[in-house]
C-alpha cells in the first residue's frame, strides 16, 4: 500500500530525502508539485516552478489562456487543463 504513494515522491540522485511531492489531483499533462525549494510550500507547476495560484489568479482576472501560456512558457492546453482542475477542486 505504501509503495503506491511513494511513486508520487521525486528524489534527487544520491539523496535520502524526497525533494518534491507530485499532487495527483492535477492533470498528468501539467504535473503540479509541492517543493519546499519553490513556492513556499504551495503547489507549483513542475516544469517552470510557477505557483498554481499565480496562473489561476490571472485566468480569473480575465487574462487569455494564450497570454498566460506565453508568459509562463506553457501551452494553452496546459493552462486550460490546470485552470479546469482548480475549478473542479474548488467545487
Amino acid at each position: 500500500m505504501v509503495a503506491d504513494y511513494l511513486r508520487y515522491l521525486n528524489w534527487e540522485p544520491d539523496d535520502d530525502f524526497p525533494t518534491s511531492l507530485r499532487l495527483r489531483q492535477y492533470p498528468e499533462s501539467v504535473p503540479v508539485v509541492i517543493d519546499p525549494r519553490f513556492g513556499q510550500g504551495r503547489p507549483v507547476v513542475a516544469a517552470n516552478r510557477v505557483a498554481v495560484k499565480a496562473i489561476t489568479d490571472l485566468w480569473e482576472a480575465g487574462e487569455s489562456v494564450e497570454g498566460i501560456a506565453y508568459d509562463f512558457d506553457m501551452t494553452p492546453e496546459q493552462v486550460d487543463a490546470l485552470c479546469r482542475a482548480v475549478v473542479r477542486l474548488a467545487a
